[in-house]
């Protein structure tokens, strides 16, 4: 190589890194900071979902002395949410695809933010159960909300690593939550620690009102003028010069017209992956520190394991979601639900520390990391009419086998077939990426799809 085009090339490296924004294309493959700060807000709606979650299941223990709980009740405040975020996926999905993204996750966040909030004055078991399902609709409405938000406004060439990186911040949120209520509880009480999760969701809510409709929706209304002032936003000030798409029909987000013709496939198979996943995913996770108690491992072995188990399944979500863009998002479901399947069987036989470690571990980064393809292969499956209630209902199903999953896994237990507990799983995990290997396809890249 020449030294004169070495440096030629060098030239046009640091012109294009030092480049104003007006120079780069709207729909190009640069990361501006307003995909930042629309990543950032999604995420941090997400991280805090996750930690009110966990803080439910870390104040259960005070509030069982407090109100002299039994387990039963104490079982139905902590299901209520999960309650809440099945119906909550499954209508601000369909009011998403009707108003639009901006308004419904205004909506989503006001709501969780109250309804935290209000929690601390509870006065009783009946109310809390309320308020926490109230909590669990908002923070199940965030889910195809954000999903179709970031969808609509990243790069094609970056949107499914970005639509994977925003899921991180779920288990990464739960992680750091028993660490932050630990700290606030000592000081604050169970109702102080309700009160400050009011806090941050505010932060939330007024750093959203920044960002504007999506232009793949505004498109979808017949609103061009009010999409191309939307890809100027996110462009960062890029005229847009692109003509005027042709009319379509008007965004509706009508369930039944996920069973239309051309979607009932897409449905099917997302329905099917999340809800095998997921019931995979929940009946062994939500388990797992009773299963390894059972087996006759200490207490305090079993507390560090479990971080060692977050950790991994973070881990996962992070690795993978550098390989979704690269590989497609089809063969990384495939391949990720073959190996949880084979490592969940694997974990179910083995009883010394370090195969427990090497296999649970294992697990733990594929069954996460599949998630990496799961959330961005989900949206991209739907036109924009019907993204978010694509999303909400596909995520409804794996909602609806989160509550399932662990009451047969706690069925199984109790009759001593821990073994099959293992295998059920494993199974879910193989049909899931049967589903997607056979009768899935590698989505279109938004553009390139329908309105």
């Amino acid at each position: 190589m020449s030294r004169r085009f070495r440096m030629a090339s060098v030239e046009r490296v640091l012109d294009d890194a030092i480049s104003p924004p007006q120079r780069l294309p709207v729909h190009g493959t640069r990361l501006n900071r307003r995909h930042w700060l629309v990543f950032g807000v999604c995420a941090a709606g997400f991280f805090f979902d996750s930690m009110d979650l966990q803080l439910m299941s870390l104040v259960a223990p005070v509030l069982l002395r407090e109100w002299s709980l039994s387990p039963h009740q104490i079982g139905l405040i902590s299901s209520a949410a999960m309650v809440g975020m099945l119906l909550g996926s499954l209508v601000f999905g369909v009011v998403a695809d009707r108003i639009g993204r901006r308004p419904t996750f205004q909506i989503t966040v006001l709501m969780f933010a109250a309804c935290t909030a209000l929690c601390a004055t509870a006065s009783g078991p009946g109310q809390l159960i309320l308020l926490r399902f109230l909590t669990g609709i908002g923070i199940g409405g965030f889910i195809p909300v954000d999903t179709a938000l970031l969808s609509e406004f990243m790069p094609r060439a970056w949107r499914g690593r970005m639509v994977a990186a925003w899921g991180v911040a779920f288990p990464v949120g739960g992680l750091l939550a028993t660490w932050v209520v630990s700290a606030l509880l000592p000081h604050l009480g169970w109702r102080g620690v309700f009160a400050a999760g009011f806090v941050p969701a505010l932060v939330v809510f007024a750093l959203r009102a920044r960002i504007p409709e999506t232009p793949r929706f505004l498109e979808a209304k017949g609103d061009h003028d009010g999409a191309a002032a939307s890809r100027r936003w996110i462009g960062m000030g890029v005229a847009d010069t692109a003509p005027a798409p042709e009319p379509v029909r008007p965004a509706r987000g009508r369930v039944r017209d996920l069973f239309a013709a051309g979607q009932r496939r897409p449905t099917g198979v997302v329905w099917s992956l999340w809800f095998m996943w997921s019931f995979g995913y929940f009946g062994l996770t939500l388990w797992l520190p009773t299963l390894l108690v059972l087996a006759g491992m200490p207490l305090t072995d079993v507390l560090r394991y479990t971080i060692g188990f977050q950790l991994a399944a973070i881990a996962g979500r992070l690795v993978l979601l550098l390989l979704v863009d690269r590989v497609g998002r089809k063969p990384l479901i495939v391949v990720s639900g073959v190996a949880a399947a084979v490592f969940v069987a694997a974990f179910g036989m083995q009883h010394g520390w370090v195969w427990l470690v090497v296999t649970g571990y294992l697990l733990a980064f594929f069954q996460d990391g599949g998630f990496s393809g799961i959330v961005p292969f989900t949206p991209e499956l739907y036109p924009t009419r019907l993204r978010s209630t694509g999303v909400g209902w596909a995520n409804g199903a794996g909602r609806a086998a989160a509550l399932l999953a662990p009451l047969l896994v706690g069925s199984l237990v109790a009759a001593h077939l821990t073994g099959v507990v293992f295998a059920v799983c494993a199974g879910c995990y193989l049909v899931a990426a049967a589903v997607v290997g056979i009768v899935g396809r590698e989505p279109a890249t938004i553009e390139e799809g329908t309105a």
